[in-house]
């Protein structure tokens, strides 16, 4: 069956939707088309299908993804258009980070604890960052970071804030439910990035929905955040497409991650700073 995504949007209007409108036609197309909803991939996981080897090797897919979140964060940032937008995303930027730069008693970075449920799946640290991807997910990942680090502040923020960040708490309220009933091999101790961002995730979407509404002015603007939208969600369907396809044998190219992965491989430190 056909699914025409943001059929209900009016490119040619000239004047701008009044932005509560413009906001549910947001909502209405991302509720309807998160991959985690809506991907055969997303309903297998969270349906509790997945055998341990299939949930290993998207666990090897998805960590390039989650490892990247912190640049993404950092680039909301940098191009902010006011001291006041920098303020209200510097707390989004450090819980990526990792509040433990601050205080011992702080979380790990993000990234850390996805590697931590890796390790919870039997993956050792090694395993995961010298996995090989599928070129769906460099497309994404890739994509993501250019939109991220080329592309207005609040057109991103529409990307990951009023899409992702929106979904994700509800979603991993259910697989952590999931885990809890199907995978019971996966320790608890594992869950901790899932269990992370079904709360922190919350505050994150209403945030950028503050950001996001003050640009809704103008149909240009209201253009480009649609076609933000639109990207987003397309971007993770092909990616999802690209990992459910090689899961099932059907897709066997793979490639090695170059140095610095996502980013480009020069210029990087001689070692890894910790």
């Amino acid at each position: 069956m056909l699914t025409l995504l943001g059929e209900k949007y009016d490119w040619v209007r000239e004047q701008p939707y009044d932005a509560c409108e413009f906001l549910a036609l947001v909502d209405e197309l991302t509720e309807n088309n998160f991959y985690g909803r809506v991907h055969p991939l997303g309903k297998c996981l969270l349906d509790g299908q997945m055998t341990p080897d299939e949930m290993r090797f998207l666990a090897t897919q998805e960590y390039y993804y989650y490892a990247s979140t912190t640049w993404w964060n950092a680039f909301k940032l940098a191009n902010s258009d006011t001291l006041s937008q920098q303020r209200l995303l510097h707390g989004p930027l450090l819980e990526e980070l990792g509040t433990d730069v601050l205080e011992d008693s702080g979380t790990p970075a993000h990234a850390e604890l996805f590697l931590q449920y890796c390790e919870s799946l039997g993956l050792k640290r090694d395993e995961v960052l010298g996995a090989t991807i599928v070129p769906s997910v460099v497309l994404a990942v890739t994509e993501l970071l250019r939109i991220a680090r080329e592309r207005p502040q609040f057109e991103f923020i529409a990307c990951s804030n009023l899409v992702i960040e929106k979904m994700r708490p509800a979603f991993y309220r259910k697989l952590l439910d999931t885990f809890s009933v199907n995978y019971t091999w996966v320790p608890t101790w594992g869950l901790k990035f899932y269990e992370v961002h079904a709360t922190s995730d919350v505050g994150h979407s209403t945030l950028g929905r503050r950001l996001v509404a003050s640009y809704l002015d103008s149909k240009r603007d209201q253009d480009a955040i649609m076609s933000a939208v639109l990207r987003s969600l397309c971007l993770r369907h092909v990616m999802y497409d690209g990992i459910f396809a090689a899961m099932k044998g059907k897709q066997s190219l793979r490639l090695k991650p170059w140095p610095n992965f996502p980013r480009e491989p020069w210029p990087r430190p001689r070692q890894a700073a910790n």
